[in-house]
């Protein structure tokens, strides 16, 4: 063989050495990394809807929270949006890792979230509390005793993404028959539903839709007195909320959070004291297909 050949054949021997060590050195690398983005995860960050002010939303789940990062073992960081699609957004940049949504908010994440989502339980109510509705409240002393009374007063709903606070109260209004944009004469979105509480008792608006879970709270704390509110229609029970974690979070996390959500000891009830809720059921992502109706009939898309 010529010196041109040997030293040809040379080449090609170390050429496939190189590409063969630096294949492994890759393989090697990315188990490392793998193993690495597992252990690394010290610290969880749950999203919480901000259906009230955040300040109240903190200190209602201050105790669950802690409960979360004693039984995981993991730091949590509770975090409450500025708005309800805010969680949903944190959620798709990777800034959060769970979400206690509402179950508009889902549906939204399920199409948006990059990464993908998964609902692992859902929030069973604590017993003795009211079923998860949308309810048209009004003044006692108003003349709106129902749906027909509304044609051109004014409304207010909490958020666009709200599920009790406007999802499911404008569905209701166009399986009545009603077109909410024409109906009335102004349609304004507070926030939150307290707002939304405190615009129908400051007579900033004739009619607000609010969560009916959250009425009971709102009278106990003294928001508004029971006498001062009527509740004028009501539309059909919604479901639980999911709670909700990105796909791509390693496996043995994942498997901390269920192992904490799904606790029957009574550990798990006493930190979930005041929220009004007691437990967690495991979750079916059908359960939401009729948010997905609703979402349907009163012509709105999930957006962020």
């Amino acid at each position: 063989m010529s010196k041109f050949g040997i030293l040809k054949k040379l080449v090609l021997v170390v050429l496939s050495l190189s590409i063969l060590v630096t294949g492994c050195g890759q393989s090697q690398s990315a188990i490392k990394e793998q193993t690495k983005s597992t252990e690394a995860i010290k610290k969880i960050r749950i999203g919480l809807s901000p259906d009230e002010d955040s300040a109240a939303v903190l200190l209602k789940y201050q105790q669950f929270v802690s409960y979360l990062s004693k039984k995981t073992g993991l730091q949590v960081e509770p975090f409450v949006g500025a708005d309800y699609t805010a969680v949903v957004e944190a959620l798709n940049s990777g800034q959060l890792d769970v979400a206690w949504f509402g179950p508009s908010e889902y549906v939204l994440a399920t199409d948006v979230v990059k990464s993908g989502v998964e609902a692992f339980p859902s929030a069973v109510q604590a017993e003795g509390t009211v079923p998860y509705r949308s309810i048209f409240i009004t003044r006692t002393d108003s003349q709106i005793n129902g749906l027909a009374d509304m044609s051109g007063k004014s409304i207010a709903f909490t958020d666009p993404a709200s599920t009790s606070g406007h999802i499911f109260g404008r569905y209701s209004l166009v399986q009545q028959g009603y077109k909410p944009d024409e109906y009335f004469k102004q349609l304004i979105y507070s926030g939150s539903h307290d707002a939304c509480l405190l615009a129908v008792k400051n007579k900033q608006v004739d009619v607000a839709v609010i969560s009916s879970r959250k009425l009971p709270g709102f009278i106990k704390s003294g928001i508004v007195a029971e006498n001062e509110i009527k509740t004028v229609f009501e539309s059909v029970e919604i479901p639980e909320d999911p709670i909700t974690y990105r796909k791509d979070l390693p496996q043995d996390v994942k498997d901390k959070l269920k192992a904490a959500f799904f606790d029957s000891t009574g550990e798990l009830a006493t930190s979930l004291e005041g929220t009004g809720f007691a437990k967690f059921n495991s979750a079916d992502d059908k359960s939401y297909d009729l948010v997905r109706k609703a979402f349907e009939v009163s012509g709105l898309k999930p957006k962020l």
